[in-house]
């Protein structure tokens, strides 16, 4: 079991003989982790923590080493090793963090590279809320699916609205991960989610990556970039000279990256953009993308005037 934390993380204690012991952290490694998460259906392990991270509490220490391959569906079938590690005190007990979520999919997309987010955990699905969910969070999950990264995170106006549990973790990305498991989850958004706020990925791997009124955010971070947007199947970068804040707050919609904070003309141009550029987007403001916009036209570029967004 594990105490002190929430269902799916806390420090770790082991039936034996009875009576519940802690585990040294000395003893107990990732495969180690892999199994526990398992038996317990919390999918898989985010992180192992040592030095009483969940608390002392007052069971025995359990020095006895646990040597799993990490495939076990249970911690009894791993094979124990009997060297006492005589280093180990109550603050040396083990604490585990595990992702709780044990699958995902894409719904009701043209594809399966496109979709509506859903999580199961434990046997249960459930969509995930848009105040929980970016680009970064989108591209591990489209390449955990096969589906190349993320283009675009969208909102229930693409791909209809949920139904039963709504999760509202965060999932803290880097982007780099190869697995949803591999982010931290932290439960602190206490945004109002509803079924109206069920959060959609496009893959670049799916066929309406090809569709007009896509966009991406050239640069180190996510959020905060020189707009591209594809039309007829091309990325092409943005003019600055019909270009507003209306339509910076689509882009930044769009992106799953909160509401826009300014907009500005870009410093840099990248020569293999420097022939195709696109002018003339007009947004209401509520829109979901920036395909739902009047159409631009496409000109050649005159690089001193391409844009540059950053959004909250």
């Amino acid at each position: 079991r594990l105490v002190g934390g929430s269902r799916c993380s806390g420090r770790l204690e082991i039936l034996d003989d009875q009576s519940w012991v802690s585990v040294c952290d000395a003893a107990f490694d990732q495969q180690d982790a892999e199994v526990v998460c398992r038996e317990l259906d919390c999918g898989a392990p985010v992180q192992v923590l040592g030095e009483d991270a969940f608390g002392k509490g007052d069971a025995q220490m359990w020095t006895q080493e646990i040597q799993c391959r990490g495939n076990e569906t249970q911690i009894s079938f791993c094979s124990i090793s009997s060297s006492q590690n005589h280093n180990c005190t109550s603050d040396n007990n083990v604490g585990l963090i595990c992702s709780g979520y044990t699958d995902l999919r894409l719904v009701n997309g043209s594809d399966s590279c496109s979709g509506r987010v859903e999580l199961q955990f434990l046997n249960e699905w459930g969509t995930v809320c848009d105040a929980c969910w970016d680009m970064r969070a989108a591209s591990v999950l489209c390449r955990q699916l096969n589906c190349g990264i993320a283009v675009s995170v969208v909102g229930s106006d693409w791909f209809g609205e949920g139904s039963g549990e709504i999760w509202a973790d965060v999932f803290d990305c880097d982007g780099n991960e190869t697995k949803l498991s591999e982010c931290s989850v932290s439960s602190w958004s206490r945004a109002e989610c509803s079924h109206r706020r069920d959060v959609g990925v496009v893959c670049s791997g799916s066929s309406l990556a090809v569709h007009d009124g896509l966009v991406r955010l050239s640069g180190e971070r996510q959020c905060d970039g020189e707009l591209e947007v594809s039309i007829h199947q091309v990325w092409r970068r943005v003019l600055l000279d019909s270009w507003s804040l209306t339509e910076s707050s689509v882009v930044c919609r769009q992106l799953g990256c909160g509401s826009v904070l300014n907009f500005s003309s870009s410093s840099s141009s990248s020569p293999e953009h420097s022939h195709e550029c696109v002018t003339g987007f007009q947004c209401s403001g509520s829109e979901a993308h920036l395909g739902n916009c009047s159409s631009p036209q496409t000109l050649n570029c005159s690089s001193t005037q391409q844009l540059s967004i950053t959004c909250l």
